[in-house]
């Protein structure tokens, strides 16, 4: 399935008599809000008659619509038949940002369209959008009554893990609910498809400079408006020519999120200037500005530093008072926004520029 886009599909078949036959073609689709009638349909019956589901009622319009609007990016597709929506499935993230590669999936289809492919179809479209997505295991919480869901699973290479006998209780009676999990990669071609993880390394390449920048732009440009000739500056250039500045890439999983950069060319006797720290605004709080700042730091000492200087934003002074920072001087402008000067002295420093 292509992210966001349609698929048609061959016509669903299902079983009668020992044999196969063609019910209606299908599509696979994401989601859209006029899909919430069907969906509740499906869904609510569900509820109200089966053990699929150990809601115990059935859901509004409204929450179904908030819900919708909450796990859209998180893949919510539709199986589209010859006048209705047949089917919905989903991927339901864990709570924990260590599980961020890890999605439940989870599968309803109309009861009159039982056993005709459809559930595979959804399954195999939310696999291959697990794999476009750069996930890692999906797993499925099934009733252990459900035989017909566990065999599609098994048969689309999800393993049993898990027995809880008695973890649902409905229609007065306990319910057994067997886990099953897909592992999507090895954990070696895991580690080179995406590299997890918080890693900084200093930017050696163009391609990793343009990485940089586009961060710097997210956060200086973008976010607080500044000027993009003020923001980037000779010192942005090809790194394999400048030699008087070095600059850091954070990456989260692959992907670019923090960057900042240790100016070299500072008057004798001053520290080297740590400047333009950006982190994107949906990870911060995260630590990974301290990730960045120890990086720098680390650059600095190897090449003989006693310590660095920064122009700090006024809203940031504790953030770098924490890392051992002291303020100097009075509050300045820079493109417009204060700043105070901070300072910091590393105490295992031996010789080297003071």
């Amino acid at each position: 399935m292509q992210r966001g886009g349609p698929v048609e599909s061959s016509p669903a078949r299902e079983r009668q008599g020992g044999r196969q036959r063609v019910t209606q073609p299908i599509t696979i689709r994401p989601a859209g809000a006029h899909d919430v009638p069907a969906i509740q349909r499906i869904y609510n019956r569900e509820v109200l008659e089966g053990v699929a589901t150990v809601d115990y009622w059935p859901w509004t319009d409204t929450r179904r619509r908030a819900w919708l609007e909450t796990y859209r990016d998180q893949m919510v597709i539709v199986a589209q038949g010859d006048e209705s929506v047949i089917g919905f499935a989903h991927f339901t993230p864990m709570q924990k940002f260590g599980f961020r590669f890890t999605r439940e999936v989870t599968v309803y289809v109309d009861p009159a369209q039982h056993r005709g492919g459809v559930g595979r179809q959804l399954v195999e479209a939310l696999i291959e959008g697990a794999r476009e997505r750069d996930l890692h295991v999906l797993v499925a919480r099934i009733t252990a009554e459900n035989s017909a869901s566990l065999a599609l699973f098994e048969a689309l290479g999800f393993e049993r893990t898990a027995l809880r006998p008695e973890w649902a209780y409905k229609f007065g009676r306990w319910v057994d609910i067997v886990e099953m999990q897909l592992t999507l990669q090895t954990t070696e071609e895991f580690e080179r498809l995406v590299q997890p993880g918080f890693r900084v390394a200093v930017v050696t390449t163009p391609e990793e400079m343009q990485a940089a920048l586009a961060v710097r732009r997210a956060v200086f440009v973008d976010e607080q408006l500044i000027d993009e000739d003020e923001e980037i500056d000779h010192y942005d250039a090809d790194p394999t020519t400048v030699t008087d500045a070095v600059h850091v890439l954070g990456r989260l999983d692959g992907r670019p999120v923090a960057t900042a950069r240790l100016l070299l060319d500072q008057p004798e006797g001053e520290y080297p200037h740590i400047g333009r720290v950006a982190v994107l605004k949906s990870e911060r709080g995260r630590h990974w500005g301290v990730g960045i700042m120890e990086a720098l730091h680390e650059e600095a000492r190897r090449r003989g530093h006693a310590g660095v200087t920064l122009g700090a934003q006024e809203y940031a002074v504790g953030f770098y008072a924490k890392l051992g920072y002291v303020a100097r001087g009075e509050v300045f402008l820079d493109a417009g926004i204060e700043h105070r000067w901070m300072d910091l002295v590393f105490e295992d420093a031996e010789g080297g520029t003071t």
